[in-house]
């Protein structure tokens, strides 16, 4: 399940959170974002109760987008411990998102 995370909830969805976190820097308007739903979701969907899938649209965040320096959507932060460990941009395949997420979590999927 993904979940929308804004400036109010951050603290408790991000960072407080006890699993690994997949965030996706997105905006509404972008057609690159569009492409990733599917793949975003289908992560969640094989992550369930392993990986929390989070979702800031950055046009309703944008302090959170500014303290991230997101520069392009989608942008992809890892967060490990509440720590963020690894960040990608732009449009990838759902190997190397799972791939990513491995190499830094350790999460087999």
């Amino acid at each position: 399940m993904k979940v929308r995370v804004t400036v109010e909830n951050y603290q408790r969805e991000v960072l407080d959170e006890a699993m690994p976190v997949l965030v996706e820097f997105f905006a509404d308007w972008c057609s690159k974002c569009a492409m990733m739903e599917d793949i975003v979701e289908t992560i969640s969907v094989k992550c369930d109760k392993k990986l929390k899938v989070c979702q800031i649209e950055i046009d309703e965040s944008a302090d959170l987008a500014e303290e991230f320096q997101v520069e392009a959507v989608p942008t992809f932060v890892i967060f490990k411990g509440g720590e963020p460990v690894s960040v990608a941009n732009g449009v990838s395949d759902e190997e190397v998102l799972l791939d990513m997420l491995w190499q830094e979590t350790g999460l087999q999927i």
